[in-house]
């Protein structure tokens, strides 16, 4: 299932180092480059500096939470380019929809299956 994403970038904004390994492999046949941030401030500087393709971003990290990291990206009109999805243990309805209007351009909750991961970067990146 080589679908050859090489030109594209992917940002995972996450404070857990499995789960940002889990999403590594996930996205391993791709062929994307992956880099990885820890907390919020440091996606935004990534952002900033690297204006990855697509960003998946955790709600729940120090610093900066995810959703403030999304509403700043989109009302200063940081890296404009960048798809956003969210991939979160925040499941609620009212979470999804805040992500939505904040700008996200997917929602993914966690726990997610490798399949799920692959197909929504697959789809957005394409």
């Amino acid at each position: 299932m080589d679908e050859n994403l090489q030109d594209k970038t992917v940002l995972i904004a996450e404070d857990t180092d499995l789960i940002r390994t889990l999403v590594k492999i996930a996205l391993r046949p791709l062929g994307c480059t992956v880099v990885e941030a820890v907390d919020g401030r440091e996606a935004l500087l990534l952002a900033v500096e690297l204006e990855p393709d697509l960003i998946l971003l955790d709600v729940v990290m120090p610093h900066m939470d995810g959703f403030s990291v999304l509403e700043k990206m989109r009302g200063e009109n940081i890296c404009p380019n960048c798809l956003i999805v969210m991939l979160t243990t925040a499941a609620t309805q009212a979470d999804q929809d805040h992500g939505k209007e904040s700008g996200a351009d997917g929602y993914i909750v966690k726990p997610f299956g490798k399949d799920e991961l692959r197909e929504t970067v697959m789809n957005l990146l394409s």
